[in-house]
């Protein structure tokens, strides 16, 4: 048998690794992380709500990928013990598993993928997560989680993404906010640059990303805000300024609505 490599995976870095009885405050507010999330449930039942309207049950040994940056509720009964094991992590490729993978990607995979997923978080929960090789090794099974999924997300090399010209223009678009994303861009300045129209940037964003042209900027100076607000030299008007925020104010907002906790908590 001939394999060719078609897509090498990057490795996945880990943020966060956290095994808990769920709060009720998820499920009563939304909110969304500014990393990836693997979100598998070790115990109880739930129902990822996202603000957008889909809403995905979920039960013992299921497991959901969450992209950053999306609004969503993890809704159970009151009373019942909801334990999940989560894993909050940075990857390179995500934007573009995300934009074809649902958070139920993995529920109708075969059977031997998912004995692989079960015996990858038995291993995850023995890990004592103390030093940095122990991240090292979780990031290779994380890796190997990771890989399943693409594989059934795009199960042929041939597959192609549904209008191939708007996914290029989107990502070029990204490509160009991720590194002018402190200054005042706006939606036309971008699409001046890609040398396209405004409505033709409208509709790439409309068919290939799950943000808009505002949301995913918004998103990702609030994920930069982040990082900066772990920096206690800088207070709240220095961060949204390098983040793109002339007003303060309305960083402090954005920010609570986007995470449901306002930046001086994150802080």
């Amino acid at each position: 048998m001939l394999a060719v490599r078609h897509t090498r995976l990057s490795m996945p870095r880990i943020v966060s690794v956290t095994r808990l009885f769920v709060p009720q405050r998820y499920a009563e507010n939304f909110h969304a992380d500014a990393n990836e999330e693997v979100m598998h449930i070790i115990s109880g039942r739930m129902v990822l709500r996202m603000k957008s309207g889909e809403e995905y049950p979920a039960g013992r040994n299921d497991t959901l990928l969450i992209p950053r940056g999306v609004q969503h509720k993890d809704l159970f009964n009151v009373g019942d013990d909801l334990e999940i094991f989560m894993l909050h992590f940075k990857w390179a490729q995500a934007d573009r598993f995300f934009a074809s993978a649902a958070p139920n990607c993995l529920y109708r995979i075969p059977e031997r993928d998912k004995n692989e997923l079960l015996l990858l978080f038995d291993m995850f929960r023995l890990d004592s997560y103390e030093t940095d090789s122990d991240f090292s090794l979780a990031e290779t099974r994380l890796a190997h989680l990771l890989g399943i999924a693409w594989r059934n997300v795009f199960p042929g090399a041939a597959r192609q993404r549904p209008n191939d010209a708007f996914s290029k223009l989107t990502a070029y678009a990204k490509g160009y906010m991720n590194a002018h994303f402190a200054e005042p861009i706006s939606l036309d300045q971008v699409a001046a640059f890609l040398k396209v129209s405004r409505a033709t940037l409208i509709r790439a964003f409309r068919h290939s990303s799950e943000l808009s042209f505002n949301e995913y900027l918004r998103t990702i100076r609030l994920q930069h805000a982040c990082s900066l607000l772990q920096d206690r030299t800088l207070n709240l008007a220095d961060c949204a300024a390098r983040c793109g925020f002339s007003d303060p104010a309305y960083f402090s907002r954005s920010f609570k609505k986007h995470f449901g906790f306002s930046p001086r908590q994150y802080k």
